[in-house]
């Protein structure tokens, strides 16, 4: 997260308001399709329970006046005057059980014929285990007496009666599924006392309908109050427990399981559901066209409205990726980039007038910091050779020299003879820039009076390329160094002994002056503070490394100067680079190279 957050803060201005509108465009867009989906499916679920409630409500109401059918036609014939006596007859060989026989029978014809989705009837005495059968079809087809007990045990009471009725195959050779009705005969003239069994099969359209087809997508069950199955589709699963028998609660209602909208209606007075189901998805298929639609018109307005934002951003934006190329322009350096304001629009017109005008203030305190810094390297570099101007004590000391001499003191001779040639190139007839065999012979002189005030603690090993000789060089850079390597170095050292060694080489067009000693030296840390500050001008460093650094850059530039060292072996090493030149201009040798 914290990676896009970085990412898309280096963004440009235009490309986040192209984003940020779109985003915004979508997330409009795809609101308003979710609430117009969620609307249309809320409206279309509402709908379709209301049509299957509707279908619900119709069967149960036509399965009701069927049971009801088949109730009063049962009770009208096991209350019949001839089936009461058919049961009453104890005996097939008598006439009155013949003349019975024949009045049941035409009975049972007449319910046939009355009744066309009758298949067949039969009357089942207990007492004689006897049977009358009448039926559309020969007994052998329907194989009434070898199936009816074992389907009898399979069928449930309807309602609170004693009639029960069943939905199954069993008869005809398992070709058709029929409603089978059965109701136990009773005497009317001793109460309880069970004497046969009224067996009725009919052909129902609306079962038929159950199990043969369904409508696409949906599926309509029959269910008895326990849960068991009565009528579905699948043939197999008729007479098992569905699933979902614990959500079958009350006269109505619907849930949702396993991906399906369930709706169920109670048959009124009867122990059975009538259930309608319907997949999910064939719920919302409907409302899945208008969704695809609306989803492709979201692609098109996303593409029509990032085409026109892109292109208004664009022009709105275009006056400030001026104003922004321009400032890239002048970090690169260039300073005297100006904008055009005339076709920029009123606000941005003002923004390229404050540009313009502070690039001019810009150029202006740039111009007086550069005069400025020149005065004041000026002063600098001045305060630095005025520090060296004691004519009168060259001349002194010559004059000392002469009468040590005169007097026979060697010694004194040596030092008074040493310091004047110091001073006389400390002067130098005024030049700044000497030859570096001069600079080198200063250093000689100057280690010459040190050894003397020092008892000879210091040792030296000067050596110089014959090809550096000529080399010009800034006037009084060595002698500070080696001073600092004495008093910083050397003199500091437990038992005041060091030396050392100076060596001047000529790498192509570069000269390298190598100074080293072996004086207590300085620390890592040190050392890298030291080069670091090396460029700062600090006044109370005075005549000291940081002046004479501070003097090669000005005259040569930043690559060349002085870098220091840690030596392996104890002390401190300084490198100076100067650039090989033979030749001075006259104003640099006169001292004005400060304006370089």
């Amino acid at each position: 997260m914290e990676r896009w957050k970085e990412r898309i803060s280096r963004w440009k201005f235009d490309r986040k308001m192209q984003v940020l509108i779109i985003v915004s465009i979508t997330l409009t867009t795809l609101l308003v399709m979710i609430v117009s989906t969620v609307s249309s499916v809320t409206s279309l679920k509402a709908k379709s329970i209301e049509l299957l409630q509707d279908k619900n409500a119709s069967l149960a109401e036509n399965y009701q006046s069927m049971l009801e059918e088949y109730k009063t036609l049962s009770i009208a014939l096991v209350i019949d005057q001839s089936v009461q006596s058919y049961l009453e007859c104890d005996n097939k060989q008598t006439l009155q059980y013949a003349m019975t026989a024949s009045e049941v029978n035409n009975v049972l014809s007449s319910s046939l014929n009355m009744t066309s989705e009758m298949n067949f009837v039969a009357v089942i005495s207990y007492q004689m285990e006897d049977y009358l059968y009448r039926g559309k079809l020969p007994l052998a087809a329907s194989e009434f007496y070898q199936v009816y007990e074992k389907d009898l045990e399979g069928c449930k009471n309807g309602q609170s009666s004693t009639l029960k009725v069943g939905f199954s195959n069993a008869y005809f050779k398992g070709s058709q599924f029929t409603v089978n009705v059965y109701f136990p005969i009773y005497s009317v003239e001793r109460l309880l006392e069970e004497k046969g069994l009224l067996c009725l099969n009919f052909s129902n359209p609306i079962l038929d309908q159950i199990v043969n087809g369904d409508e696409a997508g949906q599926r309509t069950e029959i269910v008895d109050t326990d849960g068991m199955s009565v009528a579905m589709r699948d043939r197999e699963k008729i007479g098992t427990k569905v699933d979902y028998a614990d959500c079958l609660t009350g006269v109505k209602g619907n849930f949702y399981q396993k991906g399906r909208l369930y709706i169920y209606q109670k048959v009124p007075g009867w122990n059975y559901y009538i259930i309608s189901s319907i997949a999910s998805m064939e719920l919302y298929r409907p409302s899945l066209h208008t969704i695809s639609i609306m989803v492709w018109i979201l692609l098109i307005l996303i593409l029509i409205s990032y085409m026109i934002v892109k292109k208004v951003i664009q022009k709105v934006y275009r006056p400030l990726d001026r104003v922004v190329k321009k400032m890239d322009d002048v970090a690169a350096g260039s300073l005297m980039v100006r904008l055009d304001a005339e076709h920029m629009g009123e606000d941005f017109a003002k923004l390229a007038t404050g540009f313009n005008s502070l690039m001019e203030e810009i150029v202006v305190l740039m111009e007086q910091v550069k005069q400025e810094q020149h005065q004041m390297e000026q002063i600098r570099f001045n305060s630095l050779q005025s520090q060296i101007q004691p004519h009168f004590l060259y001349n002194t000391l010559d004059c000392i020299h002469w009468q040590a001499v005169a007097d026979g003191n060697e010694e004194i001779s040596t030092l008074v003879k040493a310091l004047a040639r110091y001073y006389r190139i400390c002067l130098s007839k005024g030049h700044d820039i000497i030859p570096l065999e001069m600079e080198i012979e200063h250093v000689r002189n100057y280690l010459i009076i040190q050894n003397m005030r020092y008892d000879h603690i210091i040792g030296s090993d000067i050596s110089m390329n014959e090809g550096c000789k000529g080399a010009m060089i800034p006037k009084l850079t060595l002698q500070p160094l080696v001073e600092n390597s004495i008093y910083h170095g050397i003199k500091v050292k437990q038992g005041k002994e060091g030396s050392i060694s100076l060596r001047a080489v000529r790498q192509g067009e570069i000269v390298k002056l190598i100074l080293a000693d072996t004086g207590s030296g300085m620390d890592q840390e040190q050392i890298d503070e030291m080069n670091q500050q090396l460029s700062e001008y600090d006044e109370t460093f005075g005549y000291g490394v940081r002046n004479v650094n501070k003097r090669i850059e000005l005259l040569y530039g930043t690559g060349y100067g002085l870098h220091y060292l840690k030596n392996p072996s104890g002390g401190v090493t300084v490198e100076i680079r100067i650039p090989y030149v033979m030749e001075v201009q006259e104003e640099m040798m006169q001292g004005a190279m400060i304006n370089v």
